[in-house]
């Protein structure tokens, strides 16, 4: 017991810390992004105090890395990449290529050798997907035409430096004349390997997987589900791992299986607080990496770094949209929302100090001025509206976006009525709504129950209804009406305390299944409570009293 002792002191202490550091910078309106990170500054090893073990807490921050990635692909769909594939494509390659010739023009300025320039460079030209998705979290954006971008731009990012952590070590000890057929030979294996792997779970994960997620369904263990969704996100990245891949891009892929399932709101509500815990993980790790000496030492040349970073990067994703396209909103958007420099980056700043291509000080400039970037990431979203007006207003650029389209926005229900429990009184009622002319959308737990709905022309969203996810599925904020219509006490007041706290407008009626939840319900914020007791008792009493001719 006392060998676990170190890792359960650990993570506590991170936790705990990252706890302080999150309240304080929501205090101050901050992103809790900036706390995690000085958290991780704290117990660094560049700093007094107590030292944190950063294999032992990144190991854990791996895994939710993992698990962000999962849930990210599980939110998209097929359809979604298909919309967007061009400019996610191309576009990113345009952007990553034009980073990378600008970072390493800049670097040669400085008289270092060319192998450290395109180090220094390729160490900068991806974007943090994971500071990106959480950013995008915290405003509320990841539906948005921006927000499916900006996601989909960093997945070919992290397949684009899984192939230069394999490539750029080769290219330091290869001769002149092997060089050139080496690297070829590795740019495609790496990208057989990871068409192979995405093709390959794409054409049998799409029939095998929804079939054992039904199967686990049935067995009606929340427990069992979560574990079976976990072993596929988990699983799927340890392939993409031995076939020398990423494993964030294995994580997405299963979860883009997922998405064309029934169970895609249900994973994303049950896997979202484990996210969230090893998310903070990973910035308290990301923070430990920074040397606040050099920092304090070389502090103008590591804002300059950062402000070359983001405006290079800015401008090379600016001009890598140009071409689809976008409103000036979505490339606004894009351009500054790929400022935060990425965590497959410092695996690669990493191998490049392995291999010597790196010096000590490029490495701890890269991780320095990548934290800068990080922490402005928030920010830089809020100044992206007043971008977008000054790019629509400019006479050069402005014809060159389009005026109403939104690559990858979804369509989203006004004013419908949503039934929560389709049982027997919420098929009922259900139907009643549909013949009077509204439209219908229904939550329910049981996985029967929805498919059920479904074919009854409602649109149906598999999950627990007291989910914010689920009920942001339903698009709870734009309904009408809200009908809660389970049996069960306790989920039904989870349900309407919930919805109240999304949309404080909307009508809510429900079902009281006692008379003594009656008023709990009201509290929580129900509207109408009906007691099928005592409105059954009511209605026998009156035609007991017609049937003996005595007054109601």
């Amino acid at each position: 017991m006392a060998h676990e002792l170190p890792l359960v002191f650990n993570i506590t202490v991170a936790l705990s810390i990252a706890f302080a550091g999150g309240m304080l910078a929501s205090g101050l309106k901050q992103s809790p992004i900036v706390g995690y990170l000085l958290a991780g500054v704290l117990i660094g090893p560049f700093t007094p105090g107590f030292v944190g073990d950063r294999m032992q807490i990144a190991a854990l921050a791996d895994v939710g890395v993992i698990f962000l990635m999962f849930a990210l692909g599980v939110a998209f769909s097929l359809k979604d990449l298909a919309r967007i594939r061009n400019v996610a494509v191309f576009g990113t390659l345009i952007q990553v290529g034009l980073t990378l010739g600008g970072g390493t023009a800049l670097v040669l300025c400085t008289d270092l050798p060319l192998l450290e320039g395109f180090f220094i460079g390729s160490a900068l030209a991806a974007s943090s997907s994971m500071v990106i998705l959480k950013t995008l979290l915290e405003r509320g954006e990841i539906a948005a035409g921006h927000g499916r971008l900006l996601l989909s731009m960093s997945i070919v990012q992290d397949l684009i430096i899984v192939v230069l952590i394999v490539l750029l070590p080769k290219l330091g000890s290869a001769t002149a004349d092997t060089a050139a057929s080496t690297l070829i030979s590795d740019v495609v294996i790496t990208l057989a390997k990871a068409t192979g792997f995405i093709a390959f779970s794409l054409l049998v994960g799409l029939r095998i997987v929804p079939r054992v997620m039904a199967h686990v369904t049935s067995l009606r263990s929340s427990e069992l589900f979560i574990v079976t969704a976990a072993v596929f996100a988990l699983g799927a990245a340890t392939v993409c791992t031995l076939l020398g891949l990423s494993a964030a891009l294995g994580a997405f892929v299963a979860g883009l299986v997922l998405s064309e399932s029934e169970f895609d709101h249900r994973v994303i509500a049950e896997v979202v607080p484990i996210r969230d815990l090893f998310a903070t993980l990973f910035f308290v790790s990301v923070g430990m990496l920074v040397d606040v000496s050099f920092i304090a030492a070389h502090w103008q040349l590591v804002f300059v770094a950062a402000a070359f970073v983001m405006l290079l990067k800015s401008i090379s994703t600016l001009i890598g949209v140009l071409p689809f396209r976008l409103t000036p909103r979505t490339a606004a958007f894009t351009a500054l929302g790929m400022i935060p420099v990425g965590e497959l980056n410092f695996v690669l700043a990493q191998t490049g100090l392995q291999a010597s291509a790196l010096s000590t000080e490029s490495y701890k400039l890269i991780l320095t001025s990548a934290l800068v970037t990080i922490v402005i990431t928030p920010f830089a979203f809020k100044a992206a509206p007043a971008l977008g007006d000054f790019l629509g207003r400019t006479p050069g650029l402005r014809t060159r976006f389009d005026s109403y389209s939104n690559v990858g926005a979804s369509g989203t229900l006004e004013a419908h009525a949503l039934v929560i429990g389709y049982g027997r009184v919420g098929h009922a009622i259900a139907e009643g709504l549909q013949r009077a002319g509204m439209s219908v959308v229904v939550i329910d737990s049981r996985l029967s129950r929805v498919r059920e709905a479904g074919a009854a022309d409602c649109f149906a969203v598999y999950g627990n209804a007291s989910s914010t996810t689920v009920l942001s599925a339903a698009h709870v904020e734009n309904a009408r009406l809200v009908v809660v219509a389970l049996t069960d006490h306790g989920p039904a007041l989870a349900a309407i305390q919930q919805i109240r706290s999304m949309n404080s407008e909307v009508l809510i009626t429900a079902r009281a299944e006692y008379a003594i939840h009656e008023a709990a319900l009201r509290e929580a914020g129900a509207n109408l409570v009906i007691v099928p007791e005592l409105e059954g008792a009511t209605a026998l009493l009156h035609t007991t009293l017609d049937a003996l001719g005595l007054p109601r």
